[in-house]
């Protein structure tokens, strides 16, 4: 599916052909073959970075994306339940980016950052269960929210690296996914 392929690329920014296809549990050679048309198209480019190679979404390929997401969007139904599980979202976000804040800047982190983080993700649950009834590309946010967390208890870099699925990539990309759904642009 198009939309599934170009939405991977926004959300993971610049990524290979593999993440793309596992963001959205797409099957490799089908994600390669899209996103080949879709470079052909303009959509995406592939460019090699400090010896990594990966794809990246052009300023058509968002519009287009965005074209996608709203014609699923309305096709689903879904925009008021979307609307207000974002602004439930909202009320939890500025408290994961200042607890996220805390862990880099302290070390170790606060308990109380923690329990941020871990009321955030219980917060999240039942908003996750709502979305996935309608739109279920959304399924899987709480399980990696939650693998970040556990692994945090060992590794603090969990909460806040950028090489891996950490607590606030993880959350980044989950705002990215609401917003974009949305059509709406990010405030923090």
């Amino acid at each position: 599916m198009r939309l599934l392929t170009l939405h991977a690329v926004r959300l993971l920014g610049f990524a290979d052909t593999q993440a793309v296809a596992a963001r959205f549990s797409q099957d490799r050679s089908l994600v390669e073959s899209q996103l080949i048309d879709a470079g052909v198209n303009g959509f995406v480019s592939r460019s090699t970075f400090a010896g990594t190679s990966g794809w990246s979404l052009s300023s058509l390929g968002r519009a287009e994306n965005e074209r996608l997401l709203a014609e699923e969007l309305d096709s689903a139904g879904a925009r008021g339940m979307v609307l207000a599980v974002h602004d439930d979202f909202t009320d939890y976000n500025t408290g994961v980016v200042s607890a996220c804040s805390a862990f880099q800047l302290q070390a170790p982190a606060t308990q109380d950052a923690m329990d941020i983080l871990i009321g955030a993700l219980a917060a999240w649950r039942p908003l996750e269960a709502r979305l996935t009834g309608l739109l279920p590309r959304f399924e899987g946010y709480s399980e990696r929210l939650l693998r970040a967390l556990k692994a945090a208890v060992e590794d603090p870099a969990w909460v806040t690296a950028t090489d891996r699925d950490s607590f606030h990539r993880v959350w980044f990309e989950l705002h990215e996914d609401l917003i974009s759904t949305l059509g709406i642009q990010r405030n923090t």
